[in-house]
């Protein structure tokens, strides 16, 4: 099993008449990753509707994983290099973490 070692967070506020737009955008890159990464060990995409906002993590066993993903021409495409973000993003806020405590697996 991969143990985690970076989790990636970034919180993102529509705007205003785009929060589908940002929602579709936001869960895309990581959920293409997954299927093509092994180190892709959690994610999540939250949407905080009265906050015009999404909120995505995701945890990786380490953090070239992912940065070594976005930087071939497939990661690139899919993390939606050819996405008018800027018509869609008020703003944007990104964490890069080490993950201290916490389970990934179900309790038993």
């Amino acid at each position: 099993m991969n143990y985690p070692t970076y989790t990636f967070v970034s919180v993102s506020t529509a705007k205003p008449g785009k929060l589908e737009d940002l929602v579709r955008i936001a869960k895309a890159p990581t959920m293409k990753m997954d299927k093509k990464s092994d180190g892709l060990l959690a994610y999540q995409v939250s949407v905080d509707k009265e906050r015009n906002s999404v909120v995505v993590w995701a945890t990786y066993d380490k953090k070239e994983t992912l940065y070594n993903f976005l930087e071939t021409e497939q990661g690139k495409e899919d993390h939606g290099e050819n996405e008018d973000m800027e018509s869609i993003i008020e703003t944007f806020v990104m964490y890069d973490l080490e993950p201290v405590s916490g389970r990934l697996l179900p309790k038993k």
